[in-house]
């Protein structure tokens, strides 16, 4: 019982500093002296200013107790209202019967909270169709409608704010997954930012990050941000800040699901804690906090730029790993300089490297990364990459990174994002720079060529190139 004793101990101090601001309303005293026995500050007790929680996942091995434990913090936190970030049942494309017992157990633990509890969908929730688990996944959207109700992402109002909660699971039909959001569940956000443009603030509530690295994301980014609001998300289990566009994206990790790393317990060199993540919403927008249940810490745990925890993709934007603009200020030769890809290349750019950069991380098992008893081979630059394929056996194994209309400098990008991390290959064969002809002088082509070759010994010294 430590860890409610303490934060009980949090909650004295709460209750404490509310009366006070309720009483602030009203604050006489008879003191004639200059001096008085208290601060000059304001009264926290501005009648427009609320509060409400979050809780992370449960799902990869939930922790007996966990949950339950955070069910009676909440209620002596008392929050207005709790939010979740998805994966609330393990799911796991498991017999309706299976599937049922799963949401019984968590929905009597969550009916012992005092205040509302708002569903946000995950990839256990609505599962991820594997190959012979399509059945499974339409159980388990089935379930998750007559439970919960027909619309899979929603959006409410309260105290003048916006929330919006997305289903990242529309098109997640496979894993990898093969789409991100649709654009329909986007520009029907957009028009909810757009209906509510007088709002204090807007929170958006989803479940997978990988969703943020797409181009039809940025282009909601883009929509979107004239206003001010503020991200929450979850799926890999670790407390992670990012920063897109000056907006504070938060990841929030787990109140019982499983621990990464090897972790037994909190670890926040990996952002890795059980935890209630605490909104206050003021006049100037949120105060974001995150109570471990064994402690309080602010609002980041992590950066991208330094934990040590799960990140299948870099999640600032433009990413932490990016380079400066300024340092190309006087650089002629636009081949050099490393530049994503925008417009106009007729699939999701974006979206493509970010399951690349996903396949490269912890899920090599999942995605039987590495065959055994084959070589690896990774084909990195535009279509003419692509096309080597040819040129591979039954004895290879081939990771295709050739992107349809790159340029040298899309693939620089990709380079420094990281595409290559994790795959230790024998041999990468390069084959870029027909796209360029037109834009650049076939000595200015060379020059990029040989800075990308750079960039890939940097990454992978002992790998076998060649050069196309």
């Amino acid at each position: 019982m430590k860890d409610i004793v303490l934060v009980r101990g949090f909650v004295a101090a709460a209750v404490f500093c509310t009366v006070g601001a309720v009483c602030g309303a009203e604050f006489t005293h008879e003191l004639k002296s200059e001096a008085k026995p208290w601060t000059s500050e304001k009264f926290l007790d501005d009648p427009q200013e609320f509060h409400f929680a979050i809780i992370g996942d449960l799902t990869g091995g939930e922790r007996k107790g966990i949950y339950a434990k955070a069910v009676t913090a909440l209620n002596l936190l008392r929050p207005e209202f709790v939010m979740s970030v998805g994966d609330l049942v393990a799911g796991g494309g498991v017999s309706r019967p299976d599937l049922e017992k799963q949401w019984a157990s968590f929905r009597a633990r969550t009916a012992k909270l005092e205040m509302p509890f708002f569903h946000v969908v995950g990839n256990h929730d609505i599962w991820t169709g594997i190959k012979g688990m399509t059945p499974g996944r339409q159980t388990s959207i089935d379930l998750w409608k007559e439970l919960h109700g027909t619309n899979t992402y929603y959006s409410f109002t309260y105290k003048g704010c916006l929330f919006v909660c997305l289903n990242s699971m529309e098109r997640h039909d496979y894993y990898p997954p093969r789409e991100p959001l649709p654009e329909s569940q986007l520009e029907w956000a957009a028009g909810e930012f757009e209906r509510h443009a007088d709002a204090r603030w807007r929170f958006i509530f989803l479940h997978k990050p990988l969703d943020f690295m797409s181009d039809s994301w940025l282009r909601f980014e883009r929509r979107i941000q004239k206003y001010g609001y503020t991200v929450f998300f979850g799926d890999w289990h670790n407390h992670c800040t990012a920063v897109r566009h000056g907006k504070k994206y938060h990841m929030v990790g787990t109140t019982g699901g499983g621990f990464d790393c090897g972790a037994t317990g909190d670890d926040l060199r990996y952002g890795i804690m059980d935890s209630i993540t605490w909104v206050t919403v003021t006049k100037k927008g949120p105060v974001v906090s995150n109570l471990a249940l064994s402690g309080i810490h602010g609002d980041t745990i992590q950066t991208c730029a330094t934990t040590k925890g799960w990140i299948e993709a870099p999640l600032d934007y433009p990413s932490h790993l990016s380079e400066d603009p300024a340092k190309y200020a006087n650089e002629k030769n636009t081949a050099m300089i490393p530049t994503e890809v925008m417009e106009g290349p007729g699939y999701d750019w974006h979206f493509k490297l970010a399951v690349m950069l996903r396949q490269g991380c912890v899920y090599d098992a999942g995605i039987e990364k590495f065959k055994p008893g084959r070589k690896h081979v990774i084909l990195l630059g535009d279509e003419t990459a692509s096309a080597c394929a040819a040129d591979y056996g039954a004895d290879w194994q081939v990771f295709d990174m050739g992107f349809p209309g790159d340029k040298v400098q899309n693939v620089m990008w990709r380079v420094i994002q990281g595409t290559l991390a994790g795959y230790l290959p024998d041999r990468i064969v390069i084959s870029v720079g027909k796209h360029n002809r037109g834009a650049n002088t076939e000595a200015e082509i060379a020059a990029a060529q040989a800075k990308l070759i750079g960039l890939v010994r940097e990454r992978a010294p002992q790998v076998e190139l060649v050069v196309k």
